[in-house]
């Protein structure tokens, strides 16, 4: 805030709005930095938990699809009809023929002990050079194989899953298999990472890459892939190693530039494994119109803000101006409309806070104690005794004719110390009303006999005698007194004192009296 000239005649009060501007535009500035911030922490939170629902998804799909194959294959293995060897193959492989459409395979066929397939209107065809054959018959336990070239093309990619059958004394006598359809495990996987805009890869059980939503080669081991990117809190070898353990987790990396989180896990039944990965920059863009939204709403509130100081600072100038203008007037009255060309403002206002209180005395003036003890009346404890005193000094004109108006001063302070005393221990205000005369306000009695004890007490501290000048200056007072009734107005009060003083003056003073309604 400054003042501005204005010819010479005072002058006007200005505010600068510029540093509220200034801070205001900081403000808002720190307001979008936590926004995005809070942004940028929710998008890593998120990123943990899309990645671990896209991962759930797609493994109880693809878990469920190949759990469902082996207990389908299991459960026709316990049949005789493909148990029994003396059965015709042809026969089982129209059976098969019919299930395969029913269950969603691409083929359901039949293995005889010689390791001959057999399918429908085709010879028998040799899969003995087929690895997960060859563990089928050494092992006699079920297999589940990588994603391979099959078919008559040599090119078509599926999954295979194959049980032994077995006769009554354990021997294996063939094996049934069906193929999965490499294209339904892509659809899964696409289905799983797209509903959180996740990435999602398949792992074969050498590591390699069977499948994957991102530009990972078919085939190509992972791990190369992964030696790129700068893993966090972990190596690639140690994540090998988890891998092969076949433990579920995550890590975070830096791909690219960004930041990604990637969720990890075994397919059950298989050697797979499913990796989900989320890149923090698609997540923070999803989230990105909702935290502008939010900026948007965090700037309207604080200009709005600044609309409404910067208006309350407006009405507190008017205040201001009034003040200075009353400075003003007082400045005339003090330099008898000569103004110096200096003024010494923090004199006027030291002037201006003497006003309110009797310089010789110390009590507030007449109109402070009137809007004071206004105020005290209607806050104070209906329960309690509040009474006006009104105390003149009997013999003023004495002291000052005999002794002096020095005397008369002393006096004079000796009785507005006292009654100041009495302010603050009842909870009260005291003015200086005129001359020689005092009132004050007391609204903590607890009841008419403190409100006389007080009274007496304070009768007899009024009667005494001051040294000055080598002499004892006598002095007495009168006290006229009002009780507070409700509903009754503080001018009555001072009214009814006034005529309980004038009471006691014409009694023989140096007493007090209590007006009586």
């Amino acid at each position: 805030m400054k003042r501005k000239k204005n010819n010479g005649k005072g002058g006007q009060w200005e505010v600068s709005f510029f540093p509220i501007i200034r801070y205001n535009v900081i403000f808002c500035v720190l307001v979008m930095v936590f926004i995005m911030a809070g942004g940028a922490i929710l998008s890593a939170g998120r990123m943990k938990s899309d990645a671990k629902a896209a991962l759930s998804s797609a493994q109880a799909q693809i878990s469920q699809r190949v759990t469902g194959a082996v207990d389908l294959l299991e459960a026709l293995a316990s049949f005789p009809d493909f148990n029994d060897p003396e059965t015709e193959p042809i026969v089982k492989v129209k059976r098969l023929d019919q299930m395969s459409p029913y269950f969603g395979f691409m083929m359901m066929c039949y293995v005889d002990e010689d390791i001959l397939v057999y399918s429908d209107g085709a010879e028998p065809a040799s899969l003995a050079s087929r690895d997960y054959m060859q563990r089928l018959f050494s092992t006699g336990q079920r297999q589940v194989t990588d994603s391979f070239a099959a078919g008559a093309d040599g090119e078509t990619l599926n999954y295979t899953v194959a049980v032994p059958l077995t006769d009554q004394g354990g021997n294996i006598t063939g094996a049934l298999f069906s193929a999965i359809y490499f294209d339904e495990v892509v659809q899964i996987l696409e289905e799983s990472a797209g509903k959180v805009n996740a990435n999602a890869t398949l792992l074969g059980s050498q590591g390699q890459v069977m499948s994957s939503t991102t530009d990972l080669s078919y085939g190509d081991p992972v791990m190369e892939a992964l030696r790129d990117d700068k893993l966090l809190g972990t190596t690639s070898d140690k994540l090998e190693e988890k891998l092969l353990a076949a433990q579920t987790g995550g890590y975070w990396s830096i791909h690219g530039g960004d930041l990604c989180y990637t969720a990890y896990q075994r397919v059950d039944n298989t050697n797979w494994d499913i990796l989900c990965s989320v890149s923090f920059g698609d997540v923070f863009f999803q989230i990105l119109p909702s935290l502008l939204f939010v900026v948007c709403l965090a700037v309207f509130a604080c200009i709005i803000l600044l609309l409404f100081l910067k208006r309350y600072i407006e009405k507190q100038m008017q205040v201001v101006k009034m003040l200075v203008q009353s400075m003003e007037e007082l400045e005339k009255r003090v330099y008898q409309n000569e103004r110096p060309e200096n003024v010494d403002f923090n004199e006027i206002l030291r002037l201006t806070s003497d006003g309110l209180s009797d310089s010789l005395t110390g009590v507030v003036t007449r109109t402070v104690f009137l809007n004071k003890a206004e105020a005290q009346l209607k806050n104070a404890d209906p329960k309690l005794v509040k009474a006006l005193f009104f105390v003149d000094m009997d013999n003023l004109k004495y002291i000052n004719d005999t002794c002096g108006h020095d005397s008369g001063d002393i006096a004079l302070k000796s009785v507005g110390y006292i009654l100041r005393e009495y302010e603050k221990k009842y909870d009260g205000v005291v003015g200086r009303y005129g001359g020689d005369e005092f009132v004050m306000l007391l609204t903590s009695l607890d009841d008419e006999k403190e409100l006389r004890d007080v009274l007496d007490g304070l009768i007899l501290r009024l009667q005494s005698k001051i040294p000055s000048g080598g002499q004892n200056i006598p002095v007495q007072c009168s006290i006229g007194v009002s009780v507070y009734q409700p509903g009754i107005e503080l001018e009555r009060m001072i009214f009814e004192a006034d005529e309980a003083l004038y009471h006691v003056k014409q009694n023989g003073k140096g007493y007090y009296h209590i007006h009586q309604n």
